[in-house]
């Protein structure tokens, strides 16, 4: 490692993304945007922004920071449409750019250790990665639903959420205290632990990560609120609702998705269904599994050999 220009160094923190890293440090060392900061020190904001790993590994050079936390926390843009995290491809399962979420509570506590410390907020709050994926939709730590707000300019001012989030800590504390809590989700603890390193059900744990979340959505929403209901159109409650009861066939493995499509296909009826092959109206949306290219695609197996017993019968 080149000698580091930056002195004194505002260490990475292990749940933050490399984006909030690198708004803390400009925050800390010029009290100013992160994108002044950066071309200040010769890096593109832009290469930055979409987690270019040559650009990441400069700024930690730069900065005298180990890489490898911050490239393990880094979302590396690979087309307009998909991403990479470490090993995992990340497209339909990644929040916008443009959205930056948070919990009301995890920033006041950022806010009260930069109170302690005697520095400006915007060094401490921190952006958690966890709550760059659509999935998560409340706070593991305090279960608190998410809060979305427009990502701000890069070029004006200080810290990852500028002027996006109240400055006042009695504001956040009004936001958490008016927030009702959120139910308990299983799908997203096991996705906190895996993206954490933790190994999981054996099942799931087989699979890519995207593909879990997209079998666990599709199959509980399907269960619980109809095949024709698409999952994205369900409210916040009732998707938590849908993941939970699509997490507990999930996590049985094979054996849990065969009994799933048994149910679906013991509570179908023929005359409501909308789809020109009356004996597979039962699955919906789920049939687009087995168009999906990944090469990995256990389900397509197991759907496969399910849909070839009904047209026997």
């Amino acid at each position: 490692m080149s000698m580091a220009s930056l002195f004194p160094l505002l260490p990475f923190r292990a749940d933050e993304t490399h984006w909030s890293w690198a708004s803390r440090m400009a925050a800390f060392h010029i009290r100013g945007p992160i994108g002044i900061f950066l071309r200040d020190l010769g890096l593109d904001p832009f290469a930055l922004s979409i987690g270019d790993p040559d650009e990441v590994v400069r700024l930690c050079e730069i900065a005298g920071q180990d890489p490898g936390p911050v490239l393990r926390n880094t979302v590396v843009q690979n087309t307009c449409r998909s991403w990479r995290l470490g090993e995992e491809a990340l497209i339909d399962s990644l929040c916008s750019q443009q959205d930056l979420r948070f919990c009301p509570a995890c920033l006041a506590e950022d806010d009260a250790a930069a109170m302690a410390a005697g520095h400006d907020i915007s060094i401490h709050r921190r952006e958690r990665l966890i709550w760059r994926l659509k999935p998560i939709r409340s706070c593991l730590k305090h279960r608190l639903p998410l809060i979305r707000r427009d990502r701000p300019d890069h070029m004006v001012g200080k810290g990852v959420f500028a002027g996006s989030v109240p400055k006042a800590a009695a504001m956040l504390q009004d936001l958490a205290g008016r927030a009702a809590p959120s139910p308990e989700s299983p799908l997203q603890t096991y996705i906190a632990n895996r993206l954490a390193g933790r190994h999981g059900p054996a099942w799931p744990d087989s699979l890519p990560l995207e593909q879990v979340i997209r079998i666990t959505e599709f199959l509980g929403s399907a269960l619980e609120f109809g095949p024709y209901v698409a999952f994205g159109d369900l409210s916040v409650r009732d998707q938590d609702t849908a993941s939970a009861c699509g997490w507990a066939y999930i996590v049985n493995g094979e054996a849990g998705i065969r009994r799933a499509l048994q149910i679906l296909q013991a509570g179908f009826d023929p005359k409501r269904s909308p789809c020109r092959i009356k004996k597979w109206g039962a699955f919906g949306p789920l049939l687009d599994e087995l168009r999906h290219p990944l090469p990995s695609n256990s389900l397509r197996r197991i759907f496969g050999e399910h849909l070839a017993s009904i047209a026997e019968s």
